[in-house]
């Protein structure tokens, strides 16, 4: 009896794969349009606009901070790289610090900075997207971290601290 779900576990594993690998595709989609729409928000601030975060892309963005966990925790049981893992997390943490600090009543400068590091992310997500493809697809081993090794970012989980 184990043999045989021993089988169906494996027949299965590619499915589950290229369904993360179609997650992540379109993770990075979804970050491409997060990132011209942040864009086009910025400027509108810097034309002298109020600031006016709508619902829809607060939830876009939560949506998206939400998927960067999921790719990571898919990452993590695939025995996949640590630091594209971690990278996931911190785009998570930072989409949501940054929507939060949106949605807080701040000055007009720590609104726009909030906006730019939202951009900066998006910009690094369409990248990353197309790494975690590559890397899904050529199910390349773990650096040898375990999951549950803290991730150490040099900094904003940009797609700089890939390399």
């Amino acid at each position: 009896m184990k043999p045989l779900f021993a089988c169906l576990a494996m027949a299965l594993l590619p499915l589950s794969a290229q369904a993360s690998t179609d997650l992540a595709r379109q993770w990075g989609l979804e970050a491409s349009r997060l990132s011209a729409e942040t864009s086009e928000i910025l400027y509108a601030v810097d034309q002298g606009q109020t600031l006016d975060v709508s619902d829809t892309y607060a939830v876009d963005v939560y949506r998206f901070a939400r998927t960067s966990s999921d790719l990571a925790r898919w990452i993590d049981t695939a025995h996949g790289s640590h630091e594209l893992s971690c990278l996931f997390r911190s785009m998570a943490e930072q989409s949501e610090d940054q929507l939060m600090a949106l949605e807080t009543p701040n000055d007009p400068y720590e609104q726009r900075e909030s906006l730019r590091r939202l951009a900066a992310t998006f910009s690094d997500a369409e990248r990353i997207a197309i790494a975690a493809q590559r890397r899904a697809s050529t199910r390349v081993q773990s650096s040898g971290q375990h999951p549950s090794t803290p991730c150490v970012i040099s900094g904003s989980g940009t797609s700089a601290d890939l390399r």
